[in-house]
């Protein structure tokens, strides 16, 4: 793996992407810092991929995921509860 310092790094950065994106990750270092530059494949939707279900799992399922309908009526009954003991 090559490493060089991100000044080293400015003067070629587009030879370092071409190198990387060939499969040969780059170490840069800055100061105490270092950042891995390493090839991205984006996922692609058109096939079937675990990573990509997870993902999709996880936004289904996690904190930002719409409230049911047996959610709101919770609240709703709650916000009732409140108004009548005021």
């Amino acid at each position: 793996m090559k490493t060089m310092t991100v000044d080293q790094a400015k003067t070629r950065l587009g030879k370092l992407v071409d190198q990387v994106h060939g499969g040969a990750p780059v170490l840069l270092v800055h100061k105490n810092k270092l950042v891995k530059l390493e090839r991205f494949e984006p996922l692609d939707p058109e096939f079937d991929s675990p990573e990509l279900e997870a993902m999709l799992l996880k936004a289904v399922t996690g904190p930002h995921s719409p409230y049911s309908k047996r959610d709101l009526e919770d609240v709703a009954a709650k916000v009732r509860r409140e108004m009548r003991s005021r």
